[in-house]
């Protein structure tokens, strides 16, 4: 196991947070971006793959599957294969990555796996598939390019009554302080991001947020059901309410998905592999109990998906906006 595996897992069992910091990228540099120990934190998180595993096994015997972003290791269209699937087809845009699935499933002897090097708006397949099983969930649901390849998937390879895994995928947004950290966490964070102050960073990526900076409710910032059609152009006005007396710096956000009605991965209540971007302002804002606070959201997911978002703090009949931050890719 990479060493940076072995790190990750130990910091997540003794709940030790880290903020890090890293530049966006646009769903194709990312392909190319991923590190080993990357695939191998996603392969060998339990809490993020115990619920892929189980619905595949539920829901893919005797049926043509296809497999967006199989990784490294092929391991949803392996597990899909024993699960008796008649046939998977397991998409990877990573060179590197495709490769090493070639040689896992000559190793393996799985035969009814066909992998397929390139992005899935590319390819062709010679019939449609009844089920789609991925893993493009970026940090923010739609981050990693998603939903354009989902949606080209449904016009060309997909069945009109696929099955979908998982089925659902919200994003939340949630109005916090900045993240506490021990000193120990502070200093390993700061030695992370290369030496950059926090309060000089307006976008971190933290590991282990936790509950007590909240200063609101989590709010629904995305919200796909996966067999619908979906827009790629949003524009959302959430109207979120302070719970408590604080220092407002940001707003965070976390994932819930949905493999079926009882079955669903909350990425802040459970420590997996996905990190919670965290949006920070130059400015700190004194909020009261009570108070509301305005958070405006346009997305466009059509190409690399660009976000930009505006913040309000409405309190004693007056409104003053508090932050603004615009960003594209994940």
């Amino acid at each position: 196991m990479h060493p940076l595996t072995r790190l990750f897992h130990y910091l997540k069992r003794i709940h030790f947070s880290v903020a890090v910091e890293r530049e966006h990228l646009s769903e194709r540099e990312q392909v190319e971006w991923y590190p080993v120990w990357m695939y191998e934190l996603m392969e060998t998180d339990d809490n993020r793959n115990e619920p892929y595993r189980d619905t595949i096994r539920e829901a893919v015997a005797g049926k043509v599957v296809l497999d967006l972003g199989t990784g490294r290791k092929a391991l949803w269209a392996v597990c899909c294969a024993l699960a008796g699937a008649r046939k998977v087809y397991a998409v990877e845009a990573n060179k590197r990555a495709y490769q090493e699935s070639v040689r896992s499933l000559k190793t393996r002897n799985i035969d009814n796996v066909h992998l397929i090097c390139g992005f899935s708006d590319k390819i062709t397949l010679p019939q449609r598939c009844e089920v789609l099983v991925h893993d493009l969930i970026g940090n923010i649901a739609s981050a990693e390019g998603m939903i354009p390849f989902i949606e080209d998937a449904k016009r060309r390879l997909l069945a009109p009554d696929a099955v979908h895994i998982p089925e659902r995928c919200v994003t939340c947004a949630v109005l916090a302080e900045d993240p506490t950290l021990t000193l120990a966490e502070r200093t390993f964070s700061y030695v992370l991001r290369g030496f950059q102050r926090l309060d000089r960073l307006p976008f971190v990526r933290v590991f282990g947020f936790r509950p007590h900076s909240a200063l609101s409710e989590p709010y629904v910032f995305e919200d796909f059901t996966f067999r619908q059609v979906q827009q790629f152009r949003r524009s959302v006005r959430l109207d979120m309410e302070i719970k408590r007396d604080g220092v407002l710096q940001g707003v965070f956000f976390f994932l819930r998905i949905y493999f079926n009605e009882t079955r669903v991965l909350d990425t802040w209540a459970t420590p997996t592999c996905w990190e919670t971007p965290f949006v920070r302002f130059k400015q700190p804002a004194r909020v009261k109990e009570g108070d509301h606070v305005e958070l405006c959201i346009q997305s466009d997911l059509s190409g690399t998906p660009s976000y930009s978002l505006q913040m309000t703090h409405r309190a004693d009949g007056s409104a003053k906006r508090i932050g603004a931050y615009a960003w594209a890719g994940d």
